[in-house]
């Protein structure tokens, strides 16, 4: 007897074929031929992918700066506070017909610009009536970026339409201006010759800014950094009020007291207010009446956003703000 194994099969006899299989019952099947298995498909290697952050604008103060503000306003009972609402007030005041006013830097690079995009942003968000602000500057400006606009709107275009058009509503006063939110419009010169005796047409800027005054509380003018020229003495024919913008510094105040002399001499109805922007160099110094502090913000060249603002820095450019609207309504 053939020895079994474990299995329950005879060892060294294959095993009784079972059904479907190749010689199962003694029957012959086709087997067919092999065929190596298909290649995988080739795929490109993971990588792990780590979402980018979105980069963060910086806000005007500091962590240490906000919480330094936040305990001075505390222990004095609010009396940061209490500036911020009466410049506040101030912007808001009733004022007659459309006011002009005219920024002008005793040098370039005294922040001439952020001056006056900062003023046409508060006066936009405080003040229920539409504000513009027009680079009239003496060569190509950034006004309309720092008001955070990217669309084209020159002031040449603006002032054939006036000239060529009827303007009897606001839709047509800012047919060609750039919308900035809060009822701020712009307006841009971006095809002027470099130079600064390159002045705008008196009678043609009369008629424009009289023709925007009808529709606009306050026109802010950016004149640039020749508050002496002709081109600035254009703009000043029309003006109600002229912010002197001056860096830091014992020269520069010097030199900023010589300008307001020569025009009071020349424009003795255009009322004067005066600022000092400071710069980064000189931040720690004591903060005093018509200064500006340094803000991380406006150091940046972005857009201007007002939630952005350093809590000094806000209540300073509103009592600017406040200070120029007064000047300009007394005129």
């Amino acid at each position: 007897m053939a020895e079994v194994s474990r299995s329950g099969f005879p060892i060294g006899q294959p095993p009784a074929p079972v059904g479907g299989f190749p010689g199962m019952g003694g029957t012959t099947a086709e087997v067919p031929p092999s065929t190596p298995p298909a290649p995988a498909p080739q795929t490109a290697p993971v990588t792990a992918t780590v979402p980018q952050a979105p980069s963060r604008k910086r806000s005007g103060d500091t962590w240490w700066e906000r919480v330094r503000f936040e305990v001075t306003d505390a222990v004095t009972s609010g009396a940061l506070s209490e500036r911020l609402i009466r410049a506040s007030s101030a912007v808001e005041a009733p004022i007659t017909t459309g006011r002009r006013i005219i920024v002008l830097g005793t040098a370039g690079g005294a922040a001439t610009t952020t001056v006056a995009a900062l003023l046409a942003k508060l006066l936009g968000s405080i003040r229920q009536e539409p504000v513009i602000a027009v680079d009239a500057t003496d060569r190509s400006g950034n006004l309309l970026r720092y008001l955070g606009s990217s669309q084209a709107a020159l002031l040449t275009e603006l002032m054939q339409q006036f000239r060529t058009q009827s303007v009897r509503t606001l839709p047509d006063a800012v047919k060609h201006a750039a919308s900035c939110g809060s009822q701020v419009f712009a307006a841009g010169r971006a095809d002027v010759p470099a130079l600064a005796d390159a002045p705008v047409a008196l009678q043609e800027w009369t008629d424009v800014s009289s023709t925007l005054s009808r529709f606009m509380a306050v026109t802010v003018v950016d004149g640039g950094a020749s508050p002496l020229s002709r081109h600035a003495a254009a703009l000043l024919g029309t003006a109600h009020a002229v912010v002197l913008v001056s860096p830091p510094g014992n020269p520069e105040a010097a030199k900023l007291a010589s300008i307001q002399e020569s025009l009071g001499k020349s424009f003795p109805d255009v009322h004067q207010i005066s600022v000092v922007v400071r710069s980064r160099q000189n931040h720690e110094a004591a903060l005093s009446d018509g200064m500006l502090p340094y803000d991380r913000h406006l150091a940046s060249g972005s857009s201007l956003q007002l939630s952005r603002l350093g809590s000094r820095t806000r209540i300073a450019a509103t009592e600017l703000t406040g200070k120029a609207l007064m000047a300009a309504n007394r005129a």
